[in-house]
């Protein structure tokens, strides 16, 4: 495999980490899933670094290539490294917000600070600069869910009047992936955002909600306190977190159950949103299992097996545990249900080790014929 950068360099292109990357990289984060990339040059010179080499045309990327590819052209990853173009280094230098002012070689691990910014990198305070709103908008949004910047208080850019597709999962992925997605997400959402954009979230807002089961407040409000509890931020488990309950604005109340088939119609829900954004059919594949199955670990230690056990054999089943764990702590009940569920699911475990039980736990009739080859 040949790293995006080492390819770049050989065909004689200077290229930096930037933008997010760049800063991921200094506050020693673990990078988000998609990379940003800086680099001095035309298309027709990054066209000789890599035959995969796409042209998305968005704000913030004049091509897409694999951060790692085959050398001899045999597959084609993802598009996960962003590239912006510049004529010079002067251009490479220019910036919406300070913070992204910061470049890094990663070929020699070194940063550069061209406009003397280190110390503004340790504020808390964001400092704008002139930029058009889709650009403002997305930085600051991204940069509130990654590190612990505030915006300015007179901060309020309009609302982009098209953002693509492809620059809205890319500005997902960077807020899901961050260590404070719920103020990011409370900013887009007054900023409207999310309401012309994300409708299928934005309609959390106001589902009001049992007082005695969630006393946090709203559908909206619950589903942002979830990201507190998360030990980590994938991807996969912050995508099921943030869609879980998206079907608790269609559902009805059926038999006193007050939203009957939330997570079915949740599912379907998931389902057209990730693939309106772009995301990739395994990642949408497994999203939807979560959300469809978010409320089966409550019932698991008391439903027989042939009714769960399709579910539990997924390879996703402990992200399932996990999003109900984060589900859980987000109400005013405690984490008992979440070790009740994780008992089961590791005496289920323990059962389909043992050869002399079935996977509920009960005795197999062993009948040995002495002398019998079978």
């Amino acid at each position: 495999m040949k790293n995006a950068f080492e390819a770049l360099s050989a065909a004689g292109i200077t290229a930096y980490e930037s933008s997010f990357t760049a800063l991921d990289a200094y506050f020693g984060l673990k990078a988000a899933p998609i990379h940003f990339a800086t680099a001095e040059g035309g298309l027709v010179d990054l066209a000789r670094a890599s035959e995969h080499i796409e042209y998305p045309g968005l704000f913030f990327a004049d091509a897409s290539l694999p951060l790692q590819f085959e050398e001899e052209g045999r597959s084609a990853p993802a598009m996960d490294l962003y590239v912006r173009l510049a004529d010079s280094r002067a251009e490479i230098e220019a910036a919406a917000f300070a913070p992204l002012d910061l470049l890094r070689a990663p070929l020699r691990n070194v940063f550069i600070d061209p406009k003397n910014i280190y110390t503004e990198l340790r504020q808390k305070k964001l400092e704008a600069r002139p930029a058009p709103d889709d650009e403002s908008l997305f930085e600051a949004a991204a940069l509130t869910a990654r590190y612990d910047y505030e915006l300015p208080q007179d901060f309020a850019p309009s609302l982009p009047r098209d953002l693509p597709p492809e620059s809205q999962r890319c500005l997902l992925e960077l807020i899901l992936t961050g260590k404070e997605p719920g103020r990011a997400l409370n900013f887009l959402k007054k900023t409207g955002f999310v309401d012309a954009y994300w409708p299928e979230i934005g309609s959390l807002a106001g589902v009001s909600q049992s007082k005695e089961f969630h006393p946090e407040g709203d559908a909206w409000e619950h589903t942002l306190e979830t990201f507190r509890y998360r030990k980590l931020p994938d991807l996969t488990l912050s995508l099921a977190l943030l869609l879980h309950d998206t079907g608790k604005p269609q559902a009805a109340s059926v038999e006193g159950k007050r939203f009957a088939r939330h997570a079915e119609l949740g599912a379907m829900t998931a389902e057209r949103f990730l693939r309106r954004l772009g995301f990739s059919e395994p990642l949408i594949g497994g999203v939807v299992y979560l959300v469809r199955y978010h409320m089966l670990p409550a019932a698991l230690p008391r439903l027989p097996l042939n009714r769960s056990q399709d579910a539990i054999e997924n390879t996703l089943f402990p992200v399932l545990l996990e999003l109900y764990k984060c589900d859980e702590l987000s109400t005013f009940r405690g984490p008992e249900g979440y070790y009740e569920a994780c008992a089961a699911y590791r005496a289920y475990l323990k059962n389909c080790r043992n050869p002399y039980r079935n996977p509920e736990g009960r005795k197999l009739a062993h009948i040995f014929l002495e002398g019998s080859t079978l």
